[in-house]
């Protein structure tokens, strides 16, 4: 019996481990972003990115928000000299726009 119930945590606790998707960004923790933040401190609070890239201006981790029935919206953070100095959702006009005028 005790070993029954030592496997039936060991896989709740593998189960719990495995619903955290990384990248995900949950409740308001966006809120908690400011522009001047520094990689490390971004990722404290929304924690590890879903991806990253960079290319000589600056860096990019990239974010998404679980819209729900299988939707969702990617978030853009740029980086130049390890501060935040745009962040924003990856597919509107605007932010491209805010990306290509920091590129230049």
């Amino acid at each position: 019996m005790k070993t029954t119930n030592y496997l039936l945590s060991f896989f709740a606790i593998i189960l719990l481990a495995g619903c955290h998707h990384a990248g995900r960004i949950s409740g308001d923790s966006l809120t908690n972003i400011r522009l001047g933040m520094s990689k490390q401190e971004v990722i404290g609070v929304l924690r590890k990115p879903r991806g990253v890239s960079a290319n000589e201006k600056f860096e990019t981790y990239r974010y998404y928000v679980d819209l729900g029935h299988w939707r969702h919206t990617s978030y853009e953070f740029i980086f130049i000299d390890d501060k935040l100095k745009l962040f924003g959702i990856a597919n509107t006009y605007d932010f491209k726009i805010k990306v290509e005028t920091i590129s230049k």
